[in-house]
């Protein structure tokens, strides 16, 4: 089949994929349009004109992912640095299926404000964003569309995406264009008509605003303040809590609890995840022991954060997390977070001054889009008293069996207690938000902060099952 694309442009797509890897640019095309057939014929002709080692295509049918989670399996499937993605349907479709038939606009600027996060998220870190809507009618396809490919059954996902093309017109259409035609991520409007044409015209605002990006630096970013709005828990923390009960029967208890728990949580739509920060020392690893010992192992993963890896460097900073999320029914249990960035990265210097203070408002997107998508979020911050700490370490350094818990690292961080103590206090007051708060617990006593743990866990599910 003789390509659609002259020659010419052909070398302009070769030369501007050469450059986009030399540079590192990440770009991210997403088309829209009520033809799932046009959508498909033009993303072929594109791919077959570029170096397939070098583009990410992703088809997402909008009834199959059919709830706000899909939008964290969006950003999974962003683009790396030097990659060209190519989202054949996105956020918007899943938006427009959703809520096209005009009956909820509440529920469709929600909706719309999430994505508008997600781009703005996506633009920040780097991702050139480029929205096409592919825009046709019955009238147009009646003329051209045997030049877009046999029309199919609407069960084929070949075709129509299962998606009513009569949502993809009138006042809804034009209300979501209109809240989302951002100056970060602006939509592009193609007519389609004869398929060469159309294929020409699209690469053509390909190649346009993509060199525009590679010839220029792009704006400066304005430093945004961090706001420290809500509460601090560490306020009223009494640290020096003992449990003087027994302490057996009641781990033995709240597990029981948990372990029947999981089994609802199985059985739902739901989905669990519990973030551990604290103290190094505070006693994360053992309340996440505890916390195991209460669960079938066919239901959990716990997610170890460690040093970013080559590969997640060239993507976005949450995207290395995404990998832990839970699916339908399961757990997934964070040994450190995406909270590295607003302690340890910016004080070590490991990020930059902007993507640290606008860490909070990704960070409280990223969140809501979690709790959006029926995951129930926990946050623990452990807390200890730097004497606390002293004599822990000190203990583990004199264990043969516990030694290699100590590191130099360790030792530096508590060299700068007073440093990680103010961030932490930005972090909390900063991201302890009503859909994702913060519970800090008292850890001088190891026995109180297992069993606290464990209540707020089996409360919390208790709460959002019943």
């Amino acid at each position: 089949m003789q390509a659609l694309i002259p020659d010419s442009l052909l070398n302009d797509l070769n030369q501007m994929q050469q450059r986009m890897l030399e540079k590192g640019l990440p770009v991210l095309v997403v088309f829209e349009g009520s033809s799932g057939r046009v959508n498909g014929r033009v993303n072929s002709e594109l791919i077959r004109c570029l170096e397939p080692r070098g583009v990410l295509y992703r088809h997402f049918d909008p009834t199959t992912i059919g709830s706000p989670a899909e939008i964290l399996d969006f950003v999974q499937h962003t683009p790396a640095k030097g990659q060209l993605g190519l989202f054949d349907r996105s956020w918007y479709s899943a938006a427009i299926e959703r809520y096209g038939d005009g009956d909820d606009w509440k529920g469709l600027d929600n909706m719309l404000k999430v994505s508008n996060d997600l781009e703005r998220y996506l633009t920040l870190n780097g991702i050139l964003l480029i929205k096409i809507i592919l825009k046709s009618n019955v009238s147009i396809l009646k003329e051209y569309g045997s030049q877009y490919g046999p029309k199919m059954p609407r069960r084929s996902f070949l075709s129509l995406d299962n998606i009513d093309p009569q949502k993809f017109k009138g006042s809804v259409l034009d209300h979501v264009y209109e809240r989302t035609d951002t100056e970060y991520a602006p939509w592009n409007l193609i007519k389609i008509g004869d398929i060469g044409k159309t294929v020409i015209e699209t690469a053509e605002v390909i190649i346009k605003t993509v060199n525009k990006r590679l010839d220029s630096e792009p704006p400066p970013l304005a430093m945004p303040e961090i706001e420290r709005t809500f509460e601090n828990p560490r306020n009223c923390l009494d640290l020096n809590k003992r449990y003087n009960m027994p302490y057996d029967e009641m781990i033995n208890d709240l597990s029981d609890e948990i372990g029947e728990l999981q089994m609802e949580l199985s059985l739902s739509d739901r989905s669990l995840v519990v973030c551990f920060e604290g103290w190094d020392a505070a006693g994360k690893g053992s309340c996440i022991k505890h916390l195991c010992h209460a669960l079938n192992p066919r239901g959990y993963d716990v997610y170890q954060t460690k040093a970013p890896t080559e590969e997640e460097l060239k993507h976005t900073y949450l995207w290395r997390f995404l990998k832990g999320i839970p699916e339908k029914g399961h757990i997934t249990v964070y040994d450190r977070t995406w909270y590295g960035r607003m302690m340890v990265e910016h004080i070590e210097g490991l990020c930059t001054e902007e993507e640290y203070r606008r860490s909070p408002f990704e960070i409280n997107a990223f969140e809501k889009m979690m709790k959006d998508s029926g995951i129930i979020l926990l946050k623990f911050w452990l807390d200890i008293t730097p004497e606390e700490q002293l004599s822990r370490f000190e203990k583990r350094a004199d264990d043969p069996l516990k030694a290699w818990k100590i590191t130099d690292e360790d030792w530096r961080n508590r060299s700068k207690w007073d440093a990680y103590n103010e961030h932490v206090n930005i972090m909390i007051e900063s991201t302890n938000t009503k859909h994702a708060p913060w519970t800090v617990v008292g850890s001088n006593d190891k026995k109180y902060a297992r069993v606290m743990v464990l209540k707020s866990v089996a409360d919390a599910m208790k709460k959002e099952l019943s």
